[in-house]
């Protein structure tokens, strides 16, 4: 949108442009709201420290009449430095006022110190081993108005939380609404 004003393109044009983007590839911040208002940010394709940031930015933004819970999984490729930057996920996320983090795999024991570290978090943390465990534990806290990322290097396969979220949507009149 910045280099398209700065070529001199009405903002109107660059509005009609930009509605009509679309993904270049699935699992990329892909925003999706169920029918009982819970919204889904898909992020399962990549994750690295700055992307993690920003993409925990625009859920909190995104929750701000809601609550925000993000589903992190690990970042792969980070070499010797793989705790330390998740264990700074979990303290950014803490301080991002998510109300529930849920971290999973082998890398969620660092998560998880890094949100404890942040005397200021009232938020919960839980951390699982594999996906189903995640989407159990997604489904006894989301409610509708909450916003929810899942993110993760491709590895982590997270894609399968968001899918599983997204089918989970309580009948309306059943035992689980």
């Amino acid at each position: 949108a910045a280099a398209a004003r700065c070529l001199g393109m009405p903002v109107a044009d660059v509005a009609e442009g930009l509605s009509a983007a679309e993904p270049a590839s699935r699992w990329r911040m892909e925003v999706t709201e169920r029918p009982d208002g819970v919204t889904v940010v898909n992020d399962a394709y990549n994750a690295n420290p700055e992307s993690v940031r920003a993409a925990l930015d625009t859920v909190i933004h995104m929750a701000r009449r809601g609550r925000a819970f993000a589903v992190l999984g690990g970042m792969a490729e980070l070499g010797a430095s793989t705790v330390e930057e998740h264990e700074k996920i979990g303290a950014y996320a803490a301080r991002g006022g998510l109300a529930g983090l849920v971290a999973v795999g082998d890398t969620a024991e660092a998560v998880l110190k890094g949100a404890g570290q942040v005397g200021t978090w009232t938020g919960e943390g839980v951390q699982v081993e594999d996906v189903g465990a995640a989407v159990a534990a997604l489904g006894e806290r989301l409610r509708p108005g909450d916003v929810v990322l899942i993110k993760g290097s491709r590895v982590a396969g997270l894609e399968r939380v968001a899918e599983a979220v997204l089918a989970a949507v309580p009948v309306e009149g059943s035992d689980d609404a």
